[in-house]
């Protein structure tokens, strides 16, 4: 079973498309938004063909006699909401808050940015949780002053450290989950609008240190399954479904895994347990929060079992492709982390062990990975052909034809400004994987992020 991909979006007027009025009663909707990009396609009687690229939309934004400046949707591309149509009373809302909720992303995009602006301040100004959830646009130059927006490193951090305060009071409590979505809503935003420079801290981060592990882990995850759905050509439901089990799928065990990664002790069989079990009690968990997301939910209890075999990618149900891809995501981004008791494996072996099948090719999943992150992913160093030594800044053409900024030149001494290569030129081709140990420079990354 596969998801759907582009969606007929139903027009209005005549065609019976339908939204709340402010009064709450049902009337016919205005015309759907022109918008560019894929998605929902609108082509009905006549009319132009229009297409609306829709994104996923968190309930927790609909609130009561607070017009949104654009319209809210259903997976379809159905119109229940039009732009600046106030929700006038609570069985309105209820009904709203019941469905799978979009909105076009061209339409919404200056709220969001605002919205993101306004949370990034918060976060920085290190507000409490509830008044972060409760964000709304506008808020941002009362909390920050009118500055300027925080460097994509330390909003990564104010993600890490949201999700960590998450984990580590995770109850069955509704406040829990409502932090999940806000961290997977602002995690994705930042990730399409600067993937590589975001998966190139994440890697980066993961290498060097143990701190707040956990929360890296489950953000770099995140986005790496983000990556390898849409190559698997997944729709937003699924992507939305495995972005939030990344995001929780060690909730069981989040203490437990910052205390493993940043310990040298063995394991004892009530670890063992407690590791064993994490899946289904993380899952267990969220559904006395009140998660109704059997997707979600499902992918989380599934992330760790092997049940699916060796069963081809498109013969399993919806919940045992996103937890087979997150498992081994899960499995990739690990190897290639640091632990205590370890440096990070190099990135071409983290491949041959996670992205390769049985015949020692890439299967589906492998093969979606492998373009997620790239053989070399961003973040990574690398050696080059022309004995010159440096870090991975950008994803390339295919997997192993990264952008790489060089850092050491082929005498072994320090270059004196970064050098972009594209390895495409067999000059700069890549010769091999390099330890972080190897290459004794430290990057200046806000400068090697500015080549690209």
């Amino acid at each position: 079973m596969s998801p759907p991909g582009t969606v007929p979006c139903a027009l209005s007027g005549s065609f019976g498309t339908r939204f709340f009025s402010p009064a709450g009663t049902l009337k016919p909707a205005a015309r759907a938004p022109k918008s560019q990009g894929a998605g929902a396609r609108c082509g009905c009687r006549g009319q132009r063909s229009e297409v609306l690229k829709l994104i996923h939309l968190s309930a927790e934004h609909l609130r009561l006699d607070e017009p949104l400046p654009f319209g809210v949707r259903d997976a379809s591309g159905r119109l229940l909401l039009m732009a600046g149509s106030g929700i006038a009373n609570e069985e309105q809302l209820k009904y709203l808050r019941s469905q799978s909720l979009y909105a076009d992303e061209e339409e919404s995009n200056e709220w969001r940015r605002k919205l993101g602006a306004a949370v990034g301040a918060m976060m920085r100004r290190n507000a409490p949780l509830r008044s972060i959830a409760d964000a709304r646009p506008g808020e941002a130059g009362r909390e920050a002053g009118g500055g300027a927006e925080a460097s994509l490193p330390d909003q990564w951090e104010s993600l890490a450290d949201l999700l960590h305060a998450a984990l580590r009071d995770a109850r069955p409590h509704a406040e829990f989950l409502a932090r999940i979505r806000l961290v997977h809503e602002r995690a994705s935003r930042l990730g399409q609008r600067q993937m590589d420079a975001s998966l190139y801290h994440l890697i980066h981060t993961a290498a060097e240190t143990t701190d707040k592990y956990s929360s890296h882990h489950a953000l770099l995850v995140m986005l790496v399954c983000d990556q390898a759905g849409r190559a698997l050509g997944w729709g937003q439901d699924w992507l939305h479904g495995i972005g939030c089990a990344a995001l929780s799928m060690n909730v069981a065990m989040a203490a437990l895994q910052d205390q493993l990664a940043a310990s040298d002790a063995p394991l004892t069989p009530a670890i063992r347990e407690q590791i064993r079990q994490h899946g289904a009690l993380g899952a267990q968990l969220l559904r006395e929060a009140g998660l109704d997301d059997a997707l979600w939910c499902e992918t989380v209890r599934l992330h760790h079992d092997h049940g699916d075999g060796q069963m081809p990618q498109a013969d399993l149900p919806p919940e045992r492709q996103l937890a087979r891809l997150l498992r081994r995501a899960d499995i990739f981004t690990a190897k290639i982390s640091r632990r205590q008791t370890r440096a990070p494996m190099s990135p071409v072996q983290a491949a041959r062990e996670a992205c390769l099948g049985v015949d020692g090719l890439p299967d589906e999943v492998g093969g979606a990975l492998l373009r997620a992150t790239g053989l070399y992913p961003p973040g990574s160093f690398v050696e080059l052909a022309n004995g010159e030594r440096g870090i991975v800044v950008a994803r390339g053409r295919r997997a192993n034809l990264p952008w790489v900024a060089s850092l050491v030149a082929p005498s072994g001494m320090a270059l004196g400004e970064p050098a972009l290569r594209d390895t495409l030129d067999a000059r700069y081709a890549v010769r091999s994987a390099l330890a972080d140990a190897q290459v004794r420079v430290r990057p200046d990354h806000r400068r090697i992020l500015s080549l690209r």
